[in-house]
């Protein structure tokens, strides 16, 4: 999917909040620093993050905190052994 924006797009909001997670998880964004959000784009229609949106009720989560933590650790040891 293409967007004028040029920012990659999701098809649907599940397929955009995981990938936020997984943007979560690989680039340790911190509090106050990476995306935050999605939305639905009114030009493609597609997904997109978002940086200037409150944090996703998704990402406040305390079972997504303990899934980002974790999944931190298992990629840092990957990239580690590699």
């Amino acid at each position: 999917m293409s967007c004028p924006s040029h920012k990659r797009a999701y098809v649907s909001r599940e397929q955009s909040e995981e990938a936020l997670i997984q943007h979560h998880i690989h680039f340790h964004h911190g509090e106050n620093n990476g995306p935050t959000n999605v939305y639905q784009c009114d030009h493609c229609g597609g997904w997109h993050f978002t940086s200037k949106a409150p944090l996703a009720a998704i990402l406040q989560e305390e079972e997504t905190q303990k899934r980002i933590k974790k999944e931190r650790i298992a990629a840092d040891w990957e990239r580690k052994l590699r």
